[in-house]
């Protein structure tokens, strides 16, 4: 499928979701719903990573097919989301760093990189942190109540509680991983994959 090129007006208040996606799951999409109204969005994308770095050393779906499993759940969704592909035409490893910088140029103004809560924590360890809060703010799911203050966040990356805003939500203890080893045993996953992924994996022979 053909996706439209991105493009941005400076008033739009856009959220950026990234992530593997293999495959997406109901904790992607509660993440991405709380986000787009905790952050009252005019626009939210799901980015698959073309090259996800940081898992060379396991196995991951081909892009194109984690592409289209995303795509075909936002359709299935009938609104409210959208998918950019600009992750996966890159060439080489995929850095957030490169894809804000990439919708800001576009246009993306307001922007926000939606991540869960443990990626905060984890923020240290990507590609040039600092250098991410200057053309994006943070937005990170948190159970209510159970905030970090501004100066613990400038303890994880500096600056960071500045740029962060969080974005309340119930965890959904769910992980792609575990999915993939539901689907290979056979295991009923429907209440946590939707349909579209489930059909699309199933037609392509993916997870076994």
């Amino acid at each position: 499928m053909e996706l439209p090129d991105l493009q941005f007006e400076p008033h739009e208040r856009v959220g950026a979701l990234g992530g593997t996606f293999d495959p997406l799951h109901r904790a992607h999409l509660h993440l991405a719903d709380a986000a787009a109204q905790a952050l009252e969005l005019d626009r939210l994308i799901l980015i698959p990573a073309g090259d996800p770095w940081r898992k060379h050393d396991r196995s991951v779906t081909p892009a194109a097919h984690r592409l289209a499993m995303t795509i075909e759940a936002v359709r299935a969704r009938r609104g409210g989301l959208e998918v950019s592909d600009i992750e996966v035409r890159r060439e080489g490893p995929t850095y957030t760093l490169d894809t804000v910088r990439e919708l800001r140029d576009r246009g993306a103004k307001q922007l926000w990189w939606i991540m869960g809560a443990d990626a905060v924590l984890d923020l240290p360890h990507w590609h040039k942190p600092n250098e991410i809060l200057t053309s994006a703010r943070i937005a990170a799911a948190v159970r209510p109540g159970a905030e970090l203050e501004r100066r613990q966040l400038d303890r994880i990356v500096p600056g960071l509680g500045r740029w962060l805003d969080w974005v309340p939500m119930q965890p959904i203890d769910l992980s792609a991983s575990d999915i993939r080893d539901r689907i290979r045993r056979g295991d009923d996953v429907s209440g946590d994959v939707p349909l579209a992924v489930l059909e699309y994996a199933r037609e392509h022979g993916l997870y076994g």
